[in-house]
């Protein structure tokens, strides 16, 4: 029994055994052969593993053809905004009619369309505009009133054509060129509405003073015939006050407006010329 040995459970079998180095089965110097590389699959599209690539001719082909799409590209965006800014330019020329509200006319919206640090000027201009009517109609109903108690001549005459004409002679003469100066910038608007609004500064300055011996048979109630008609008729003469007070405030608030309009334009002038200089 002591010479006996049991046969180690643990010993490795060089039968079975493929890293040995026997000569059994396999050489030492074998090599196992790697596979040929094969095309990969993408669902039913054989990609090939060894793509040629594509020759210089093919790319610059394929550049030209990039380009020339670009190209048309780039022409049809330039024709959608073209019919864009058409649009644009017939939507804005037909706008709502919403003044007068009584009777709408015409589009009027200073906060839409007025940059809003011009929007200041333009409501007082505005204010002058309605100031307008406002003296002149207390301009004819003095007038009337003088004439029912003096019979005083035929100034009830002009007294009639300047309240007709004079509002909207106001606003298609200078406000209208105002308001489109303000908001498309135009040049020729603001010389349009410096020359008319000269002679709106003019006229109710003279309105407010209301000479007497100036223009026989023209009346306005203005100062110096308010003091002419406080010692016959003093209701007509403070009738004659509250009409000056009109046109004096007319007045007052047209030089202020004319004053910033200017400085508007002198701004805008100024800006102009740094740009081209630039």
């Amino acid at each position: 029994m002591a010479g006996h040995h049991d046969q180690n459970p643990f010993a490795h079998d060089d039968d079975i055994n493929p890293f040995s180095n026997h000569h059994h089965g396999v050489p030492r110097n074998s090599r196992l052969t790697t596979l040929a590389p094969e095309p990969a699959v993408y669902g039913h599209v054989v990609v090939a593993a060894n793509n040629s690539l594509d020759t210089p001719a093919k790319l610059m082909k394929k550049q030209k053809e990039l380009e020339a799409k670009e190209a048309e590209l780039n022409k049809r965006e330039e024709v959608l905004r073209r019919k864009e800014e058409a649009l644009a330019r017939s939507a804005a020329d037909i706008r709502l009619k919403n003044w007068p509200p009584f009777y709408p006319l015409v589009h009027h919206d200073i906060a839409g369309d007025i940059p809003i640090h011009l929007q200041r000027t333009q409501y007082v201009a505005y204010a002058t505009l309605l100031g307008v009517p406002i003296s002149l109609f207390w301009n004819l109903i003095t007038s009337i009133a003088i004439f029912v108690s003096d019979a005083a001549g035929a100034f009830i005459f002009f007294s009639i054509i300047y309240f007709l004409l004079g509002p909207p002679g106001a606003f298609y003469f200078w406000y209208r060129p105002l308001y489109r100066a303000f908001r498309k910038n135009n040049g020729m608007n603001f010389g349009c509405f410096f020359f008319n609004y000269a002679y709106h500064i003019v006229f109710f300055g003279f309105a407010a003073v209301g000479p007497g011996i100036t223009f026989v048979g023209l009346h306005f109630a203005g100062f110096f015939n308010a003091l002419n008609l406080m010692s016959k008729h003093p209701a007509l003469g403070i009738m004659s006050f509250i009409g000056f007070g009109f046109f004096a405030l007319e007045f007052v608030l047209s030089i202020w407006v004319m004053q910033q309009v200017y400085r508007v334009f002198r701004g805008n002038a100024k800006a102009t010329t740094a740009s081209i200089a630039l």
